[in-house]
């Protein structure tokens, strides 16, 4: 059985590394899309996109870590959905981040 400890790791990992590169995306490159996950929450409310993803979004994973004794299954899935989610959000984010810096490279040329 695959071990769910690695899992909640790179769940907490994910969660963390975008709430990073959304603060960076949107205050620093200046994008108004916004991150792939609670877009608008990070534009019009930031200190609330903060807490959500720096203490409710933790708190479900370690929920759903917990569950894994009373329902295994649905604690898996969850835990693992929510993980699927979180890195595809920061893949996109370092995607759109590197490719304005490859743009702005061509710029200063």
């Amino acid at each position: 059985m695959f071990n769910m400890r690695i899992v909640l790791f790179l769940a907490i990992l994910a969660n963390s590394l975008d709430l990073v590169l959304t603060a960076f995306g949107i205050h620093l490159f200046g994008n108004r899309e916004g991150n792939p996950l609670l877009s608008g929450m990070a534009h019009q409310h930031w200190i609330w996109f903060v807490i959500v993803k720096g203490i409710v979004v933790p708190a479900l994973i370690l929920r759903l870590h917990h569950m894994r004794r009373t329902s295994p299954t649905l604690a898996s899935a969850g835990l693992a959905l929510v993980t699927l989610a979180l890195t595809v959000a920061l893949g996109q984010w370092i995607g759109w981040m590197a490719g304005v810096l490859h743009v702005a490279a061509f710029t200063h040329l």
